[in-house]
């Protein structure tokens, strides 16, 4: 009746009222009497729509024959409040910081959250009526100047906040609604430690690579959390380079003042490979890529590369090692000898493991690989291994080597250095801004 419903059961609970018939009811006839009234009348704020809704609730209920107390009247306006404005239960789900994607599956269905490190949980709640997710998707799109219709049964979009919003109705699907939020506050390097997926000694040698004049190449499988090891990687940055982004969807996050943002537009025709190429023009210190996906990205990303108008050049790419990256590239038509332009591979991949005595998998996400680009192939110096579950540490000269030529510094220095930020790094705190603030007074006594 209400096209949407909270139910009793459910793994994420959220914390709404489950309405009877009688009160769907209610909530569907406030609607229709509230838009009538609202074609005439102009409501200055959220208040004076919520005293509005409560008169017409209570000349509804008289007329029905419905009684109805004071606790109902409380959270009947609020559901009436959800249903009309809001956007039913799903504000909730944007709300809470912990989950990452929510995803309609279907009508009737219950709705699911990805929440960190606990994975896919079945929320208490479900769309029932096709008109109701199509109100529900036009409601997040309309900033966008967007709508789902039958002529037009998809949509994938990118809202003001920076969250992936994908949907599509029949003939196409069941009904579908994904939203992938966007973090406000990435996650520091101290964090990703926190959360097991690396340690302070690799995020220590990556602060050098960082610093240095190397280009950093970010592979890894889907919603493995390449993007995020990116932003939380340009902590170590100097915070006064002159940053250029180019991106097919805004999702790096970096702290850095003086940056330019460059966004590809499917509907414009402007790829991000053309983006790529306008960058070569605005003399950056670093360009950031985003993710590479096609053999035509791969190419702006190789030329930038060759080009060396950047201290440094990074990028996402589905590889799920640093042999398959390398072998991927060169299926996309880049030469063994342009491989060299890269510096360092780090591989990050969302896996799964299972736990015998509890029964369960659990997915853990890890920075699995991190190899040196020597002679056009991969030179391991980190491993992470699954059935351990530890780090093996293989040969570390090849990065030394690199960041000798890269810092001009000895062996020694490196060393040293290394050591000393390997200690910063465990004494920092978590936060992103106090992280970048502690590091850049830490490595570059540089107040932010």
């Amino acid at each position: 009746m209400l096209g949407w419903r909270i139910l009793r059961e459910g793994e994420y609970k959220l914390n709404l009222p489950l309405l009877s018939e009688e009160e769907e009811f209610l909530i569907v006839e406030i609607e229709k009497r509230f838009r009538e009234i609202s074609r005439i009348e102009e409501f200055k704020s959220i208040e004076d729509v919520k005293k509005k809704l409560k008169e017409v609730l209570l000349r509804v209920a008289d007329e029905e024959g419905f009684y109805i107390d004071k606790e109902q009247e409380t959270y009947l306006v609020e559901m009436a409040l959800r249903h009309i404005y809001g956007l039913y239960f799903i504000d909730d789900l944007i709300k809470d910081d912990s989950i990452e994607e929510i995803a309609i599956i279907g009508l009737n269905k219950p709705v699911y959250v990805y929440i960190t490190n606990k994975g896919w949980k079945k929320v208490n709640a479900t769309i029932t009526k096709e008109e109701s997710l199509i109100d529900l998707i036009n409601k997040i799109a309309k900033s966008l100047g967007r709508r789902i219709t039958l002529q037009h049964p998809r949509l994938d979009a990118i809202l003001p906040d920076g969250s992936r919003l994908h949907a599509s109705i029949p003939p196409i699907s069941e009904g579908e609604l994904t939203i992938r939020k966007f973090r406000e506050r990435p996650l520091s390097p101290k964090d990703i430690i926190n959360f097991q997926t690396s340690t302070d000694e690799i995020f220590g040698l990556l602060s050098l690579f960082m610093q240095s004049d190397s280009s950093i190449i970010i592979g890894g499988n889907t919603a493995s959390g390449k993007t995020t090891t990116l932003n939380a990687l340009f902590s170590f940055t100097p915070a006064n380079d002159r940053i250029l982004i180019t991106e097919e969807t805004p999702e790096i996050n970096i702290p850095h003042e003086h940056q330019v943002r460059l966004v590809a537009n499917e509907e414009l025709g402007i790829k991000l490979n053309e983006l790529v190429y306008d960058s070569l023009r605005m003399r950056p210190d670093r360009i950031i890529v985003g993710e590479v996906r096609n053999s035509e990205e791969t190419h702006a990303l190789f030329d930038v590369l060759l080009g060396g108008q950047a201290r440094g050049v990074y990028a996402t790419f589905h590889a799920q090692s640093a042999r398959e990256a390398i072998g991927r590239f060169l299926s996309f038509g880049i030469t063994r000898q342009d491989i060299n332009s890269i510096d360092l591979l780090l591989i990050q991949r969302r896996m799964l493991t299972y736990n015998p005595k509890t029964k369960k998998n659990i997915e853990i996400r890890k920075i699995t690989e991190l190899a040196v680009i020597e002679n056009s192939k991969p030179v391991t110096i980190y491993k992470y291994d699954v059935v351990k579950g530890i780090w093996k540490k293989f040969n570390l000269k090849p990065a030394y080597t690199k960041l000798t030529e890269n810092l001009g510094l000895s062996v020694k220095e490196i060393k040293e250095e290394l050591e000393r930020r390997i200690d910063i790094i465990s004494k920092a705190p978590s936060p992103y801004p106090k992280f970048y603030a502690y590091v850049q007074k830490s490595f570059y006594g540089v107040k932010v």
